[in-house]
């Protein structure tokens, strides 16, 4: 039975932190999976590192580095997983975390599956819906790729597909730059319609906009 390895960025996330580990927790346990949980906290200001000290489970492993941006989480979180299967998920739980066991079952077909939030009615705002769809647009021009989700908090992938892989994205341009490279290996990636419920977040639109421009760019130059 393939090893599952849960990738959680955390930044500035002190409030729903011990609550939604417990969830995952709780949902992991019952995958009949052996897992682990790699919970990387990228600087944050609010005591998420005291809670994190605080963590005391098997199953769960808790780095702390400097704030460089969520790209840079994900990437150190490839270099540890110990996983065949990898799973990237957003911390507040905007996708519906029993989606987990559909996702699992759903490897052995797919070798990438995304948790897309526009199958269904959200409460995602309009604005932040506006950038995505642009975001998608500009992604799916340059790079050709299809995923219309393609900045999802819950995607699973196996390992195979970026191990070794150098990323040179430490921003919210990581998505695009991902799903460059698996477009690139031909992976077969499902985009699988979920519950979402939009949870205020970190991202800035202006500067992280900005930043996810530069950074699509600087993919350009490296494809």
């Amino acid at each position: 039975m393939k090893k599952i390895s849960v990738i959680i960025p955390v930044y500035n996330h002190v409030t729903i932190l011990s609550q939604n580990v417990s969830k995952i927790i709780s949902v992991m346990n019952k995958c009949g999976c052996p897992y682990e949980i790699i919970l990387i906290n990228d600087g944050s200001t609010d005591g998420s590192d005291h809670v994190l000290s605080q963590l005391n489970n098997g199953n769960i492993r808790c780095i702390t580095k400097k704030n460089q941006g969520l790209g840079s989480v994900i990437q150190l979180g490839f270099s540890l997983a110990s996983g065949q299967i990898i799973i990237i998920l957003d911390l507040d739980l905007s996708y519906d975390i029993q989606n987990i066991y559909k996702v699992i079952g759903l490897a052995n077909n797919w070798e990438c599956v995304v948790c897309s939030k526009y199958a269904d009615e959200n409460n995602y705002p309009l604005h932040r819906k506006v950038l995505s769809y642009f975001n998608h647009l500009l992604c799916k021009f340059i790079f050709n790729i299809s995923v219309r989700d393609i900045g999802s908090g819950f995607v699973m992938l196996h390992k195979y597909l970026v191990q070794n892989e150098s990323f040179i994205c430490n921003g919210f341009g990581f998505h695009c730059e991902l799903f460059f490279i698996l477009h690139k290996k031909k992976a077969k990636i499902l985009e699988l319609p979920v519950q979402y419920t939009h949870y205020p977040g970190t991202y800035r639109i202006l500067i992280h906009s900005l930043q996810t421009i530069k950074e699509i760019k600087s993919i350009m130059f490296k494809k």
